[in-house]
């Protein structure tokens, strides 16, 4: 983020700009008593790239201040409108940024001409909407159902903050919906290739947060939770003056990330068992390979032993000296103490001590029960590798198991419930409801045989091993609407749809719930929800 500021002062260097914006000395009589000198006044260079590296903390108020003042005095000075330029960046002004910064004559100091012409277009064409502390840029379309959900989810964040942290920030934070990771990669500074190789959706940077559409996943993500996570980051960024390492921010927002909706274990069962056999193999994630962004790392396993490490940091400084240990880093770190020195104050102890403490509470923290027996990986529409119709029935880990449930699958295609039924059945018995794609046609086969308690009974235990799997959510919701169990299924619903929110019968369901619980424009909402959703 830096190198924005530095970049700018290289090219003030080079004779950009005057040299000082002070005025000339007046003559003074030699016998004279003088008066107090004035302040000397910053050359115009120094204030230009102090600006700057107030924008480059995120400080966008401060960095205004300075630049807008200057841009309307001296408007065709090149470094003034290189800053002024670079200012509307951050503010999402796009389409008057990349003017100002090509007629500086100043080039494209750290690629920030080249992010913004690709940031006018890839949201030239968006729609808009505004709460009152967040703006959602969205592509024209399906992306309309994501934004009252999205929009609640980060209100909620921003309270729990508060709460948390003792710290608001003023201004509204722009979210930018990104349609693929084409897109993703031209607006942040990541390639294509980081974004698939460790599962990165979402990159909060620049004073806003981008968001990749669930729509370009084979089965979404938590994209609630994760825009949570990203907007953490932004809070963690102005209360520490960006002075958090990365360990520290990432760790920090994967401990807040849930908290918007109450909380909950920090790390899944599968991310705890890669933390315990790093520790066994002695092969964490160092600090070192963190930098400059979890998301350069090699593979997803990676990225999530190295999420998984910093919420356990976290962990441990809150099990040791209490929640409010965490806003007094921050606030040491703001005021410019070293990291090392900042964790070693609050927690009494020295740094190389808290990481020995650390490294044990990792090594014997008890392993969360339940949950995921392997890691999720993120599955993108557009990776060859990563589609085709048995791609996740590979999964399946018994070779008979998996014919049975290929049996099962040409039944269920002719229309022959019973016998599909059957075959899946012996998969399940097989390896149990560990599969949840398995699970899922089971339990169908079942409801369209009239079974519907043995595919609520697959359902829930299904549900046990991969709870954030939601078409399992949406299976369960139909047999609960079905006994009109609303409450139920409203709940099953909304998790479905932190998940896989493009399924138009989780809005279907929801619109079903919503009218029968007495809330019917909550249920027109859903209803024209579920209808966008057919429609594309």
């Amino acid at each position: 983020m830096r190198a924005l500021a530095l970049a700018l002062v290289a090219a003030l260097v080079a004779g950009s700009a005057p040299a000082s914006a002070a005025p000339p000395a007046k003559n003074v009589t030699p016998h004279a008593s003088p008066a107090r000198p004035p302040r000397p006044k910053l050359a115009l260079p120094e204030r230009i790239s102090g600006a700057l590296r107030t924008l480059a903390d995120e400080d966008v108020a401060s960095a205004r201040a300075v630049i807008e003042p200057l841009f309307a005095a001296s408007p065709d000075e090149p470094a003034v409108r290189l800053a002024a330029g670079l200012l509307r960046f951050y503010e999402q002004r796009y389409a008057e940024a990349v003017p100002l910064v090509e007629s500086s004559g100043l080039g494209d100091p750290a690629g920030y001409l080249a992010l913004a012409k690709a940031a006018l277009e890839v949201t030239k064409d968006d729609a808009r909407f505004e709460s009152e502390h967040f703006v959602v840029a969205y592509p024209k379309g399906k992306d309309e159902v994501l934004v009252p959900y999205l929009v609640d989810a980060l209100e909620r964040q921003r309270a729990a903050l508060a709460r948390s942290l003792a710290f608001t920030p003023d201004a509204r934070l722009t979210v930018e919906i990104v349609n693929d990771v084409k897109e993703l990669a031209k607006v942040s500074t990541l390639s294509e290739q980081e974004i698939r190789t460790s599962g990165t959706v979402a990159v909060c940077k620049f004073n806003k947060l981008m968001l990749l559409s669930p729509k370009a996943l084979l089965k979404g993500y938590d994209w609630l939770d994760t825009a949570a996570h990203e907007y953490t980051h932004h809070v963690l960024t102005l209360k520490s003056r960006n002075r958090a390492p990365i360990w520290l921010q990432e760790g920090l927002a994967k401990w807040f990330e849930d908290d918007w909706r109450g909380g909950g274990e920090p790390i899944s069962p599968v991310s705890a068992a890669l933390v315990r056999e790093a520790v066994q193999k002695n092969d964490l994630v160092s600090f070192e390979e963190m930098h400059p962004s979890l998301a350069k790392l090699p593979s997803q396993e990676r990225a999530a032993l190295a999420y998984a490490q910093v919420a356990l940091a976290i962990e441990y400084l809150v099990q040791q000296r209490g929640p409010p240990v965490l806003p007094r880093i921050l606030d040491a770190l703001a005021r410019g103490e070293p990291t090392e020195a900042a964790v070693s104050e609050v927690l009494g102890v020295p740094f190389p001590r808290f990481l020995g403490e650390w490294r044990r509470h990792m090594g014997s923290r008890a392993l969360p029960r339940g949950g995921e027996h392997a890691l999720a990986k993120l599955r993108f529409k557009d990776d060859p590798k990563q589609a085709g119709q048995w791609a996740e029935w590979a999964e399946i880990p018994d070779e008979r198991a998996r014919g049975f449930a290929r049996l099962g699958e040409i039944m269920r295609t002719r229309g022959k419930w019973t016998a599909a039924r059957i075959e899946y059945g012996k998969a399940v018995q097989r390896v149990g409801a560990r599969v949840p794609i398995l699970s899922n046609q089971y339990a169908l086969a079942a409801m369209m045989s009239g079974a519907d308690g043995e595919a609520e009974r697959v359902l829930r235990e299904a549900l046990g091993w991969s709870p954030d799997y939601a078409a399992l959510h949406v299976r369960l919701a139909r047999i609960l609407l079905a006994r009109k169990d609303f409450a139920g299924a409203k709940e099953h619903l909304l998790v479905a749809n932190r998940q896989d929110p493009f399924d138009p019968d989780i809005h279907a369901g929801l619109a079903k719930a919503l009218e029968a619980s007495g809330d019917p424009g909550g249920a027109s909402r859903e209803a024209g929800f579920a209808r966008i959703l057919a429609d594309h």
